[in-house]
């Protein structure tokens, strides 16, 4: 029963850095260079604090894994399924990789957070 709780936990905190990552995107239209890493950032903060609402002491790690998931699943839909090459700079390219150190950052500042307020 816990792991389907975790499972359906990392699922929603994944939908919420994808929505975040959606609408700020759309936002700011076709960023390039490190602007592109923008949307990413603050998509992984929300979900990383939303990683953290379900649980402060395995918040961190739900967030370590769902932006490592998050991530390979932007990889593997942008150039395997939609096959497109890795040209320009790696930085436009490769954007999701910093999903996982966003969602990361995300959870460990909610988290002094809590620390800080005192619960």
């Amino acid at each position: 029963m816990l792991a389907v709780l975790s499972l359906l936990r990392t699922a929603i905190a994944m939908m919420v850095g994808s929505f975040v990552w959606f609408v700020v995107s759309n936002g700011l239209g076709q960023p390039t260079g490190v602007a592109a890493l923008l949307p990413v950032w603050i998509a992984g903060m929300a979900g990383g604090a939303v990683c953290t609402l379900y649980s402060a002491r395995q918040g961190v790690a739900m967030a370590a894994v769902s932006g490592l998931l998050l991530a390979l699943g932007f990889l593997w839909f942008r150039h395997v399924y939609l096959a497109l090459p890795v040209t320009g700079t790696a930085l436009v390219a490769l954007w999701p990789l910093w999903f996982p150190p966003a969602y990361y950052v995300g959870a460990y500042a909610y988290v002094l957070f809590l620390i800080r307020r005192g619960r």
